[in-house]
């Protein structure tokens, strides 16, 4: 049964934010071309996002039937959110979007036809990406947790906030920012070393669940808290290196944090000094 925004909203001028979530809308038709504010239609039964208005703030289509994001509004001055649909990628989607990027929870196998900055948080988790060639170049914050990706290659040059790659299949951090502004996490993957790793991390650094047998490579720089539990490490109280063992030392909140390995052996020690 068709359900259109004109049958169930009537005629709206697009003066102020239009809220049409959770009405079993099947179809845009009879939008106003224009609204002046941000529009709501989540939750819904739509496959198509034809007849979209063109908006000025935030613009919300999550939890439909999207196959496809041709349709929708090319610019977006606020949020966009397109998670929890039947993306499989994101062509003909918002080419410039000014405040967060959501297309979590979809079927996507490539980020192709993302805008290429983003100011606010990129959310690409919960997909079945294989590869980040094609997403932005430039985020706030970049989620790419929970897919299927075993580098990251592709991922954005430049990260001003936090950078999760947990959850995937990443046997190397290749591809990774150099310097993350927030948070890291690679947390449950399947790394044995830290290689091509960020330099320097200024939130918390998760490490934690992966088969790490080296430290080498392990950030210059932590100002936030480490956290390698779920490795063949053991933490000592050890006040320094002792013969036998190779070790890194690491800036962390001002204090450093003494790493090391024995040589010739595969289990770590982190030992603080």
């Amino acid at each position: 049964m068709m359900r259109t925004f004109r049958e169930i909203m009537g005629t709206l001028d697009g003066t102020g934010d239009i809220d049409c979530s959770n009405m079993g809308l099947t179809s845009l038709e009879g939008c106003p071309e224009i609204v002046e504010g941000s529009f709501n239609c989540s939750g819904n039964n739509l496959t198509s996002l034809e007849g979209a208005p063109r908006i000025t703030g935030s613009f919300d289509c999550s939890g439909n039937e999207l196959a496809s994001l041709e349709g929708g509004p090319e610019k977006i001055d606020g949020n966009f959110d397109c998670s929890s649909n039947r993306l499989s990628c994101l062509k003909g989607g918002p080419k410039k979007v000014k405040g967060d990027f959501n297309c979590s929870g979809n079927q996507l196998i490539s980020l192709l036809g993302s805008p290429k900055k983003v100011k606010g948080h990129f959310d690409c988790s919960g997909n079945q990406l294989a590869s980040l060639y094609g997403g932005p170049i430039e985020t706030g914050s970049f989620n790419c947790s929970s897919n299927r990706l075993r580098s990251l290659q592709g991922a954005p040059d430049e990260v001003h906030a936090d950078f999760d790659c947990s959850a995937n299949l990443l046997v190397s951090l290749d591809g990774s920012p150099e310097f993350v502004n927030g948070d890291f996490s690679c947390a449950g993957n399947l790394l044995e070393n830290l290689a091509h790793g960020p330099v320097e991390v200024a939130g918390n650094f998760n490490c934690s669940g992966n088969r790490l047998i080296s430290l080498k490579r392990f950030p210059k720089r932590i100002e936030g808290a480490l956290d390698c539990s779920g490795n063949p490490v053991l933490a000592c109280e050890a006040a320094g290196p002792e013969p036998g063992r190779s070790c890194i030392r690491i800036v962390q909140g001002g204090s450093v944090r003494c790493c090391c390995q024995e040589t010739g052996g595969a289990r770590l020690e982190a030992l603080s000094s």
